[in-house]
Parts: structure tokens; C-alpha cells; sequence
């Protein structure tokens, strides 16, 4: 029965007692009764009018209870409820030449990525990943983190974990990542704090880093900081950032470079530039990372000397729909210098074509040209083709 339908029983209750007590009252008169009986009745009246407010007061508090119960629920949706589960399989055919040609082909499945996130409260954000790469004969734990932030009610976040720290931007419609990312990415467990308005967003983050400074123990004293913009302007979406890292050696790409192991004499820093313009399905991405200072040549070296590794990247990419399938087409042209260490091409030219075949289903061909150092810089001054095929599948 509902508050209101009950509150209009005991209305009714009440109505009927009443007049129960006027016909009392008017048996009364008439001498019928005996005033010891309708003593009686009075109390029994009195009894039930008692038992009736209390449940009434009884059903007021369950209704606000219930009432109580529905807002929290609105406000805070189940646990259960704010579990994802996705995933990435990318299956991959190749063929391709070394610098010292030589000749491969391969089928291999390139990877297998597995997300869990949920949202155990409004302010909390938790992301872990597992990947397979090939190449690799194990799966492992690629990001898992704990994010503090509601950005539409307060402008200030942070996050602890590992993952990838912003340090450039390696985004692609292209099927191989930017050779930047190389140089760039950096993978650690770190502690960022940060803040977003209008945006435009401001972050800081520190870590400890898997080289450290020779003879000056194992700390927490590598950090960066980023910057940057995203939104639309007269009808292009920009997006510009900007970003400082004390120890570039600690990218991904680098680490395993470093010709001494994980000591250093000094730290190395990098900076990196990223931006990109798009309008009606057009894209134009381009970023740039360098390393501020020249490595130790027992550590990093170009032409016998310490290296100051730099990448660049820029590409052009369309979307189009072609017999109703969501198409891309995609070019790039790339470059690096004093990055030989890295296994980095000095030129890339590729173009790519990528289409969704099926929902979260998608197919790229793509076709990469690089070019050698010279011989005079220690290269092979060749040349290599590279043609891939995937097939992409996101679930």
C-alpha cells in the first residue's frame, strides 16, 4: 500500500470513529446504553485513534527512508554496474628488409590487450591493462592505476600507478607507431598531480626512474612537466601541447641503449612539442622530441661522441565513408638525427589505407620507406621497404 493510499485509510478510520462517537453520543440520549459502556467505548475508540498515528508516524519514516535510499542510488550507481571489460587482438602479416638486406616475412599475432576499469566512487577512477606484444614470451601488467579526479565539479586530479607519463604524443591513423614514440614514451610508476579549466591543462609528475645518477643511490628524482591546449577554434579542432622531461634515458626506447647499464653520470633531459588540426574528416598531426643535452659518449654515442638524439614526425590523414565502410587513408614523412644508438631511421615516407570492415573491426594495409645514415655516420646508407597487413578487432 502506498503513503498515499494509507494515509487515506486512516482518514477514513478517523471519519467513521467520529461518527461512531456522535451515534455513541446520540445512543446516549436515547438512554440505551450505560454510561459504565460507553465508558468503554470511548477507550476502545481512544486505543484504536493510537494505534492508528502510529502507523501513521511508522509509514511517514519508511516512505522517507525509501525515499532516501532512491536518491543515494541515483547519485551512486552500484559498483558493479561501472566494471568495463574490453580488449585489443591485432593479427599482423609483414614483409620487410633489414639495413644489412636481408629478407623476412611473417605472420604473427602483433598483440593482445586486455582493460579493466571501474569506478568505485564518484571521484575514483581505477584502469588496469595486460598486454602480449610479439616478441615477448610473457604477458604483462602494461598500466594499472588509480585515478582521483571529477574535472565537471573540480578542476584538480591526480594519479598514482604505472603508465605511460605525458611526454609527447604518439597518436597515428597510421598501422606503426611515429619512430618519436621511441624516443619519447616513457613507462613508469609515478605520482602526477594536475589541473584542467577551459581546455587547457596543466600537469606535473615525478618518479624513479630505472636509471639513476652513479654513486647517488636509488630515488625518487626524476619528474617532468606538461602542458597543453585542446578545443575548437572557428570550426578546427586543435589540440597543441608542450612538455619537459629531466632523464630521457628512461624512455622505453632508450633505457636498454645505454651502453653501461642503468648508472649515469648526469641525467639528460628532453623536451617535446606536439600539436595537431583537424576540419570535415582532415587531420594533420606533427610532433618533435630532442634531448636537451648530448649524452656521455661511454653511454649514448653518435659519431663517437656523446648523441643528443632527436625525432620528429608529421602526417595527413583523411576519413571518408566508401560503400557505407568508415575509410582512412593516411601519409607520413619522419626523421631523426644523431638517434643511430636507437635504431631509429634517419627518413620515413608511408602511407597507409585502414577500413572498418565490420563494427570494431577494422583492416590496413600500409606501405614504410626508410632510409640509413649515411656511412659517414656510422650507417649503411641503404634503403628498406616494409608492407603490412592487420586486421584489427577492439571488443
Amino acid at each position: 500500500m502506498t503513503f498515499k493510499a494509507y494515509t487515506k485509510k486512516i482518514v477514513l478510520t478517523g471519519m467513521v470513529s467520529a461518527m461512531a462517537l456522535t451515534a455513541t453520543a446520540a445512543m446516549a440520549d436515547s438512554g440505551s446504553p450505560s454510561r459504565e459502556e460507553l465508558l468503554a467505548m470511548l477507550q476502545t475508540q481512544q486505543r484504536q485513534l493510537n494505534e492508528l498515528q502510529a502507523m501513521l508516524k511508522q509509514t511517514q519514516a519508511q516512505a522517507e527512508n525509501a525515499e532516501n535510499k532512491a536518491e543515494e542510488a541515483k547519485a551512486s550507481p552500484a559498483f558493479l554496474d561501472t566494471i568495463q571489460i574490453g580488449g585489443t587482438l591485432e593479427f599482423e602479416a609483414t614483409s620487410s628488409e633489414t639495413f644489412a638486406n636481408e629478407d623476412s616475412s611473417d605472420l604473427s599475432l602483433a598483440k593482445a590487450e586486455l582493460r579493466f576499469s571501474a569506478k568505485p566512487h564518484e571521484y575514483v577512477e581505477t584502469n588496469i591493462v595486460a598486454l602480449y606484444e610479439d616478441g615477448s614470451d610473457n604477458i604483462t601488467l602494461d598500466e594499472a592505476t588509480v585515478r582521483i579526479a571529477n574535472t565537471d565539479e573540480f578542476p584538480l586530479y591526480t594519479q598514482v600507478g604505472k603508465w605511460a607519463v605525458p611526454f609527447g604524443n604518439f597518436d597515428t591513423a597510421m598501422s606503426t607507431d611515429p619512430i618519436t614514440k621511441t624516443l619519447g614514451e616513457t613507462k613508469e610508476n609515478a605520482l602526477l598531480v594536475g589541473a584542467t579549466a577551459n581546455g587547457f591543462s596543466f600537469e606535473g609528475f615525478a618518479y624513479n626512474g630505472d636509471t639513476q645518477k652513479s654513486g647517488e643511490g636509488n630515488n625518487i628524482d626524476q619528474f617532468g612537466l606538461n602542458v597543453g591546449y585542446a578545443g575548437d577554434i572557428d570550426g578546427l579542432e586543435v589540440a597543441v601541447g608542450a612538455g619537459y622531461i629531466n632523464n630521457i634515458a628512461d624512455s622505453d626506447g632508450v633505457t636498454d641503449k645505454i651502453s653501461n647499464g642503468t648508472a649515469m653520470k648526469d641525467y639528460v633531459g628532453g623536451m617535446n612539442l606536439n600539436g595537431s588540426v583537424g576540419m570535415s574528416g582532415v587531420l594533420f598531426s606533427a610532433g618533435y622530441i630532442k634531448a636537451t643535452d648530448a649524452f656521455d659518449s661511454t653511454e649514448l654515442a653518435f659519431n663517437s661522441k656523446g648523441a643528443q638524439p632527436e625525432a620528429w614526425n608529421t602526417e595527413l590523414s583523411y576519413t571518408t565513408n566508401i560503400l557505407e565502410k568508415e575509410t582512412t587513408f593516411a601519409a607520413t614523412y619522419q626523421g631523426s638525427d644523431e638517434a643511430l644508438a636507437l635504431e631509429l631511421p634517419e627518413q620515413r615516407l608511408g602511407a597507409a589505407v585502414s577500413v572498418v570492415v565490420y563494427d570494431n573491426t577494422s583492416l590496413t594495409l600500409e606501405y614504410l620507406h626508410d632510409e640509413d645514415y649515411e656511412i659517414s655516420k656510422g650507417g649503411t646508407g641503404n634503403s628498406v621497404q616494409t608492407a603490412t597487413a592487420k586486421l584489427a578487432v577492439d571488443f
